[in-house]
């Protein structure tokens, strides 16, 4: 947690992470396919330098329109990816202090992100931690 912590402790932090990874390999634009950008209007934004398309690094992500700020964000999804029995919407809502609606509906888009993620098959040598076999725990 502390090294999470030292890494997108601040909402630059976050934005220059999201940055790299979506224009780390290189920019296309989503209206025209050009691959040159320039700066847009913000310094986490890349402008199309053919038609002028100005994106964010959050557009077209898990984190679009979010009403929130972005480091609970990445703490939200730090915590339901690593707890091992997740985390209701209300305790996501109590903790960062948002709405459990709105913590109800970010929490399924994670689940639907790690869902898609999950149906790729497996390849090579798999190791599992730990692994249950029979009926529900008490």
């Amino acid at each position: 947690m502390i090294s999470f912590a030292e890494k997108f402790g601040t909402e630059e932090q976050c934005l220059e992470f999201l940055t790299q990874e979506k224009w780390g390999a290189g920019y296309s634009c989503r209206k025209c396919n050009y691959a040159v950008s320039v700066k847009g209007r913000m310094w986490y934004h890349r402008m199309c330098q053919k038609c002028g398309y100005d994106e964010s690094c959050i557009a077209h992500t898990l984190f679009h329109k979010l009403k929130f700020p972005l480091v609970s964000v990445f703490w939200i999804v730090y915590q339901l990816s690593t707890m091992k029995k997740g985390m209701s919407t209300l305790e996501i809502s109590r903790q960062y202090g948002i709405l459990q609606e709105n913590a109800w509906y970010f929490k399924r888009k994670v689940q639907a992100a790690m869902q898609s993620q999950q149906r790729a098959k497996l390849s090579g040598i798999v190791q599992v931690d730990e692994t249950v076999i029979g009926g529900f725990e008490p």
